[in-house]
């Protein structure tokens, strides 16, 4: 792997000397980038003699040495010069990785240093004969969030758009594995200290994303501007901390101008079945000197991915690493230098274990792997104190900058004209530093020119053949139809995927509860049944037990007669079922009364048989009324008969005369 560091005086790498570049004269600027692929050429010719492999050159750049990276990826010089690609918190696409107005910049160098601009002349031949020291004298207008000096576009004559030319998946740029990586924030350079620190309340939030909106888009700003600030507001809390508003406003920057056009080129690289692999670096060195609230800031990748943490003691980097950044250093420096070998970050050295830190963190990055980054999964690796794969990185903050606002982000029809599209607040207090002029014409399609004015209108000028665009008209700015439907799957399909989640498991529980429902009330309804059916046995069997006594013991009588012999045995004391409360009264009675009987049978005993002859008839008749009452009473509940009542009752022998038993019973006759 090799990096290669120059050093341009100021504007001179990238400045258009002519408005209309010529192919064969090199007018149309960006000679860094031919440089840049100059020193390439050398080392593929000449790195074998160090020990090196021309087959196996690794190109990575951070920042705006990303953008560089990725316009050399298109341009035609830069093919076949290397053939791995990291592109750290960076890309072509983002809105600070070129100029606005390529001649704009011309325009402006030449009157600083006198150099005639009339008539579209080219001023190289100028620009040859002003010293140095006029050169660093020159100052160029500042806006925020946009470079003064940079790239400007088309690299390529034939694709003048870059974004244009990874959409269509140019075999240059699908056929070179592609590492991408962003860290936590990604715009914590956008603020100051104070208000990193302490935060802002909502009206500066407002004139800072105010601000990036009008230089980074030019149509139907108001509505982006709402579409985003919605996005990142907290609505749950009624009143928002500054801290927590300054939380938001990072993200939102970091997503617009960084994140999301990454995310743009990973969905382009992969969707042809290229190497990709994303990553995002969320482990904050202890020491780094940042917040800790902001977790990893832009840049902090950088000495993980050397492996600065494992070079103890060096002049260049003094910073104190602790053994736990040293294990988390060599294992990304692992993936990194597999990467640079092989186009896989995975071979040819697995990540068993690491040899610094403490046994638990050594075995953290034990059997990981990096897995390829794809449009449907959209996984990615988390490099972290405990790291791991996930999947659809910020996907809803992703689906506003990458669905809707390239939506928002349309001229419309023709005869709308350009003071729509401008924002209503146009006085310096709603803005957080310099902006741009604002756009009178809409921006020309391929072919064409355009310039900008403060107060003025200008004509867009028309180009001849050999005429390029002179803006940088990347996708985040202007998309077409069929992009858009493609990176909806992209920005979308986490959104998508969980919404349809939700509704299934929504659906589900729904039909469980109502079947649940329908159970238990066919439950209720055959208990109920049940219940109505068991009362109406109960009445009926009750209803028969009930019944009167008085219309039964006729036909009984008449059948019992008929069936009984005319000799009926001697009578007999027959009582109906008591309680045996009741029986033994009884017996104490009836004991009572045998010893008082015992008493009389000294009496007459002529007339005590004729009185015990004629009881005997009576008892007769009286004990077959008693059969039928206690055949009744057996089914009368729950009120037994009253039991019959003895006045006397006897049976005794007397002393005198052992061959007569005497009987004497005397019984009140029971009418039923």
């Amino acid at each position: 792997m090799k990096f290669i560091y120059k050093t341009f005086v100021k504007f001179l790498g990238f400045l258009r000397t002519r408005p209309y570049p010529d192919r064969t004269t090199g007018s149309g600027g960006n000679l860094a980038l031919k440089d840049i692929a100059m020193a390439l050429r050398w080392v593929r010719e000449n790195i074998a003699a160090f020990g090196g492999d021309p087959t196996r050159i690794t190109l990575m750049g951070h920042d705006t040495g990303a953008a560089l990276v990725n316009l050399l990826l298109l341009a035609p010089y830069g093919k076949g010069l290397f053939h791995r690609v990291v592109l750290s918190s960076g890309s072509a696409l983002s809105p600070w990785a070129s100029v606005h107005d390529p001649n704009d910049l011309r325009i402006k160098v030449a009157e600083q240093i006198g150099c005639p601009v009339e008539n579209d002349e080219d001023i190289a031949d100028c620009l040859r004969g002003v010293s140095l020291q006029a050169l660093m004298t020159v100052e160029l207008p500042e806006i925020r969030f946009v470079p003064r000096i940079g790239p400007g576009l088309p690299v390529d004559q034939n694709n003048p758009d870059p974004g244009l030319d990874m959409e269509r998946a140019s075999d240059a740029f699908i056929k070179v594995p592609l590492i991408l990586g962003v860290s936590s924030t990604e715009s914590n350079l956008d603020f100051n200290a104070n208000d990193i620190q302490y935060g802002f309340e909502e009206d500066h939030r407002n004139r800072i994303l105010r601000t990036f909106i009008r230089n980074a888009y030019v149509y139907h700003l108001n509505e982006i501007f709402s579409a985003v600030r919605n996005e990142y507001t907290d609505w749950d809390k009624p009143v928002l901390h500054p801290i927590i508003i300054r939380d938001s406003t990072m993200e939102a920057l970091s997503d617009g101008h960084t994140v999301a056009p990454l995310m743009r080129i990973a969905f382009y690289h992969a969707r042809r079945g290229a190497k990709t692999y994303f990553y995002h670096f969320d482990y904050q060195t202890k020491d780094s000197g940042h917040l800790k609230r902001l977790g990893s800031v832009r840049g902090e990748d950088i000495p993980y991915i050397f492996g600065l943490p494992l070079v103890v003691g060096g002049t260049f980097f003094p910073r104190n690493y602790s053994r736990q950044d040293q294990g988390v250093a060599e294992a990304v420096l692992t993936f990194f230098t597999n990467f640079a070998k092989t186009g896989n970050p995975n071979e040819p050295h697995k990540i068993e274990s690491v040899d610094y830190g403490t046994p638990k963190e050594k075995t953290r990055f034990r059997g990981l792997t990096w897995e390829q980054y794809e449009t449907s999964t959209q996984k990615y690796l988390t490099i972290a104190l405990k790291p791991k794969m996930k999947s659809h990185y910020r996907g809803h903050k992703m689906a506003v900058w990458l669905n809707l606002i390239p939506q928002l982000h349309r001229p419309g029809d023709d005869d709308v004209s350009m003071r729509h599209h401008h924002f209503r607040e146009r006085e310096e207090h709603y803005y957080a530093g310099p902006v741009r002029d604002e756009w009178y014409t809409p921006l020309p399609l391929t072919g064409t020119t355009k310039s900008s004015g403060g107060s003025s209108t200008t004509a867009c000028s028309t180009s001849t053949g050999d005429e390029t665009v002179g803006e940088n008209i990347t996708p985040i700015l202007e998309e077409s139809e069929d992009d858009a439907e493609l990176l909806q799957r992209l920005a979308a399909s986490r959104h998508y995927y969980s919404t349809t989640t939700a509704l299934a498991i929504t659906v589900g529980v729904g039909l469980i509860l109502l079947i649940l429902n329908m159970l238990i009330f066919a439950g209720i309804y055959y208990q109920r049944d049940r219940d109505k059916k068991r009362a109406a046995m109960n009445c009926a069997s009750n209803g028969q037990e009930s019944l009167p006594m008085t219309t039964r013991p006729v036909a009984i009588k008449a059948t019992e007669n008929t069936s009984r012999p005319s000799q009926e045995p001697p009578p007999s004391y027959t009582t109906l079922a008591r309680s045996p409360s009741v029986q033994e009264q009884q017996q104490q009675q009836q004991q009572q009364q045998q010893s008082s009987q015992g008493q009389q049978q000294a009496m007459n005993e002529d007339e005590q048989m004729k009185v015990d002859n004629k009881t005997g008839q009576q008892h007769q008749q009286q004990q077959q009324q008693q059969q039928h009452v206690s055949g009744n009473a057996v089914h009368k509940d729950p009120i037994p008969p009253k039991p019959p009542v003895r006045t006397t009752s006897s049976l005794s022998t007397t002393p005198g005369n052992t061959n007569t038993i005497k009987k004497r019973v005397q019984i009140q006759e029971i009418s039923v």
